[in-house]
């Protein structure tokens, strides 16, 4: 793995000589529009003990630097930049951050949301009780997102959720983790081996949630870890989007040999209801031409996932730990305000 690290800001956490307690990572692939939102959540945490913030560049075209330039010496947390450009995908970027985190406790989120105002300090309660957690996300629109942090908050944290221990609510076949919020523990997501890279951009979270709970894990929820998360509206993400998920999950039924035990039908039977429901949409004027299509999206992704995956031969290599080559105890971390390759 090659990376470059940049580390910024005047003080560890911005508390003094402090260790962090927690290490938030977040992935960032032209994050450079969205990227100052999330650290202003961060800034302005609620009793959270001292964290560091590493954000993993996974995209050797956006100006990151600059887009963060006015988080350079928060007072709040440590701020400092991994370069992760050999591969591109979140679960090759969350693994660098994993390999460069100093805590134990580990925070994940996403560049383009906002965190809510207790969101580090009931992490890390949580991480207490717990090795892996999943959060809870309000979906947005896209509206308050441009209109700065007070409008996005007054959305979904007017009233910062108080916290709660995480409840082991999935006692089903198929267990969920969000990886754009989450947290445990880093010698977990070790021994785990982190993100899968042949997921790389759709599905990596729950395979990471198969794989945990086959190793002894359990996955609770954490209701009170919240955030608010951007809503990608238009119907051409909303198409993209449910072909990439429904192709994903028919991978993760695949991969993880669950398929009998899943409600979405094989693809043939997929798409001979989509030809049905297609025929039949003149004569029901409850299902839109938006409706059916989106029906096609999920039933193509059903499909290209069990032809693409479902064949040994064609299915590629499953690579999880890719970008997990940690620094040396990182002692190797330059000094502030440098870059070493």
């Amino acid at each position: 793995m090659t990376t470059s690290t940049t580390a910024v800001g005047d003080s560890r956490g911005g508390r003094g000589s402090e260790d962090p307690k927690v290490s938030v990572v977040i992935p960032c692939f032209q994050a450079q529009s969205t990227i100052a939102l999330q650290l202003a959540s961060l800034s302005d945490q609620v009793d959270a003990p001292p964290f560091e913030v590493i954000l993993v560049d996974n995209d050797p075209a956006q100006h990151l630097d600059e887009a963060v330039a006015d988080f350079l010496h928060s007072s709040a947390f440590e701020l400092r930049i991994v370069r992760a450009h050999e591969h591109q995908g979140s679960s090759y970027a969350r693994n660098v951050g994993i390999s460069h985190a100093h805590a134990e406790s580990l925070q994940f989120c996403d560049a383009d949301d906002v965190v809510s105002r207790t969101w580090v300090r009931n992490g890390y309660l949580a991480s207490q009780h717990t090795e892996l957690w999943t959060g809870e996300s309000i979906l947005l629109a896209e509206a308050p997102f441009s209109d700065g942090l007070e409008t996005v908050r007054r959305e979904f944290d007017a009233s910062p959720p108080e916290w709660t221990a995480p409840a082991d609510k999935q006692t089903g076949p198929f267990p969920v983790l969000m990886a754009g919020n989450f947290g445990g523990a880093r010698s977990t997501l070790l021994e785990l081996r982190g993100f899968d890279q042949a997921f790389a951009h759709y599905g990596d979270d729950n395979d990471l949630a198969f794989r945990a709970r086959r190793a002894g894990h359990r996955v609770p929820v954490a209701e009170s870890v919240r955030i608010g998360y951007r809503g990608k509206w238009s119907a051409k993400q909303r198409m993209r989007r449910g072909f990439h998920d429904a192709r994903a999950k028919r991978r993760l039924l695949i991969v993880h040999g669950v398929s009998s035990q899943s409600p979405i039908p094989p693809w043939p039977i997929d798409i001979t209801r989509c030809l049905a429901a297609t025929i039949l949409m003149p004569f029901r004027r409850s299902v839109s031409p938006f409706d059916i299509a989106m029906r096609w999206s999920y039933a193509l992704g059903n499909a290209c996932g069990a032809l693409r995956f479902g064949w040994p031969r064609t299915a590629p290599a499953s690579t999880p730990g890719l970008g997990l080559n940690p620094p040396s105890a990182h002692h190797d971390d330059p000094p502030k305000g440098t870059m070493t390759a």
